[in-house]
């Protein structure tokens, strides 16, 4: 029997594929809603990415450099604001070729200052450079990030030279 010639028969399957459908329908919506999800969190996740980079980025104070300058100097200072507080060096890439000299400034109280090749490695007596006001030290590293500083007074500068 055909289905035209059963006009119930043909109601029913026109509602099975109706039913059919909206379940691939609803399902699609699922889909689409989890893709919008995932996109919104890829975005917060970028958006903070960006944040972070912006971050790094101006904290870097190295000076541009173009093509064809040459690199002559490089002066900063670090300042132990608190004694006994180790400090990290400021993320500077140094060139290579070039040298970084230490020198301990000014300092209020008990002169002593240190420098070391690791955070740890500033607060154990056999590890560290042990300095004074006017001392100065060569140490050849890549990037000044690599120095830890730390004094037993607070406010006691370090000067950071790159020379070549």
């Amino acid at each position: 029997m055909q289905l035209r010639d059963n006009p119930g028969r043909l109601i029913q399957e026109l509602e099975e594929q109706a039913r059919g459908v909206r379940d691939q329908f609803s399902d699609l919506l699922g889909v689409a809603d989890a893709v919008t999800g995932f996109a919104t969190e890829v975005r917060d996740a970028l958006t903070e990415i960006k944040t972070l980079l912006i971050a790094v980025r101006d904290s870097n104070i190295e000076p541009i450099r173009y093509d064809d300058a040459q690199v002559e100097t490089l002066i900063r200072r670090v300042r132990v604001t608190t004694a006994g507080t180790s400090l990290q060096g400021p993320g500077i890439a140094v060139p290579k070729g070039f040298t970084t000299v230490i020198r301990m400034r000014r300092h209020s109280g008990t002169p002593n200052g240190y420098v070391a090749l690791s955070e740890h490695a500033v607060s154990s007596t056999d590890t560290r450079i042990e300095m004074r006001d006017n001392d100065s030290v060569s140490i050849n590293v890549s990037n000044w990030s690599k120095l830890w500083f730390d004094a037993d007074s607070s406010n006691t500068d370090f000067e950071l030279i790159v020379e070549q």
